[in-house]
């Protein structure tokens, strides 16, 4: 089965490697971070032992609120690659975290090699509407899809969720059609789409509905499009799958016969789900449970893999009771038997007051000494509003 599927939408062919590691129980032992062991002639790290820092980090700010008195909030990037080491990158322009209508969603092309915007910001929006964050997805025509959770506010000042919107590019993001509802699908409507991926010609998407839009029900399905998003279908819902679990913002990423899945639960755990083509279970397990240096749920996880590893990425919250600020996570994983094998801190390790932050969108990008992990993402220190940042790693750090 030809297998395709973006990290963040970036392409990626590389082979699948299949561990087998024995579960680790949860205790508050800590031990030191020398404390690895081999099994099956392979390096893995106690369930334990103190989270691994990377030593080598780059760090600059995209976009900053300095200097702009209003409209100054920018948060929830996302990317898609366009080739020639070029991305876009959007993200919200607003003023708060949420519940600021008018807020947009803008769009800049980025260069990844120099660091440098290459095109006039385009932003998309209406004056009583909220863009709350956009989601891309690159259909196998070569179309690129913006897909919006759009939000108003009702009398009472509370947002809520007017149903998915989109927008589409066909020259490669150089421009956009107007916003438009996507609509109801076979209905139900959509409000926040979290992830697709694609298997021949087949789109697959995570997205939630929720229960005061048409449906009646709040649940993360999976649909799939056969016509590049001119028509899409149902097939499965998770939270029922899953255990009848309320579930949110979720990842999925091909698996041999099927796929990874990761949930972020109502109930602050996180979870790794496998899945056949028709997203019937498999395998699940909880690693919140299971690993000490999870003590909640993964804040807007995305999977990917490189070099045949595994990877869920988001914000993590290490201590119990938020003891310890929020920080940026990254997750090696075995797809065989969901257990984690090693967690690394990319940002926040210091413990610093970040208040607001870590939607991470990773992207490899291959340089003359080697292939570097980008990660794009927000971070607001002190109560202030966040910056788009991007971070970048020496990917050999995380394997083994």
């Amino acid at each position: 089965m030809n297998l395709w599927k973006s990290i963040c939408f970036t392409l990626l062919f590389l082979p699948l490697g299949l561990w087998s590691v024995p579960p680790v129980e949860k205790t508050p032992t800590v031990s030191s971070p020398g404390n690895s062991v081999r099994l099956h002639g392979r390096v893995v790290e106690p369930a334990t032992t103190i989270p691994s820092i990377p030593s080598f980090r780059v760090e600059e700010t995209i976009k900053s609120y300095r200097g702009i008195d209003t409209w100054n909030y920018l948060a929830f990037p996302a990317i898609v690659p366009l080739g020639d080491n070029q991305i876009l990158l959007s993200y919200k322009r607003g003023k708060n975290h949420v519940a600021d209508a008018g807020a947009r969603l803008e769009i800049i092309r980025f260069d990844l090699e120099s660091g440098l915007q290459t095109q006039n910001p385009i932003q998309l929006g209406g004056p009583d509407e909220i863009m709350q964050m956009g989601e891309w997805i690159r259909f196998p025509n070569g179309n690129l899809g913006t897909y919006i959770d759009a939000m108003k506010i009702d009398e009472q000042g509370k947002h809520y969720r007017i149903g998915l919107r989109r927008s589409i590019s066909r020259n490669n993001g150089e421009s956009f059609g107007a916003l438009e509802r996507v609509g109801l699908i076979d209905g139900v409507e959509y409000g926040y789409l979290f992830d697709s991926a694609i298997v021949g010609k087949r789109l697959y998407a995570l997205i939630m509905t929720f229960e005061y839009l048409a449906g009646g029900r709040r649940s993360v399905d999976v649909l799939y499009t056969d016509d590049n998003g001119e028509n899409w279908h149902f097939i499965r819902n998770l939270s029922e799958e899953f255990g009848n679990i309320r579930i949110n913002e979720s990842s999925l990423f091909p698996y041999e016969d099927g796929f990874l899945v990761t949930t972020r639960g109502y109930d602050d755990m996180q979870r790794l789900h496998r899945v056949d083509l028709e997203f019937r279970t498999i395998q699940q397990t909880n690693i919140t449970e299971k690993t000490p240096s999870i003590s909640a749920y993964i804040g807007r996880p995305r999977l990917f893999t490189y070099e045949g590893e595994y990877f869920l990425i988001g914000r993590n919250w290490r201590a119990p009771n938020r003891e310890l600020p929020m920080e940026l996570a990254l997750i090696r994983f075995d797809p065989e038997n969901l257990e984690v094998e090693r967690l690394y801190v990319l940002d926040n390790e210091k413990r610093g007051m970040v208040t607001d932050g870590y939607y991470p969108c990773p992207i490899l990008m291959d340089t003359y000494d080697g292939t570097l992990l980008n990660v794009f993402d927000y971070r607001g220190i002190l109560g202030n509003a966040p910056d788009i940042i991007r971070l970048q790693f020496d990917s050999s750090e995380f394997i083994d």
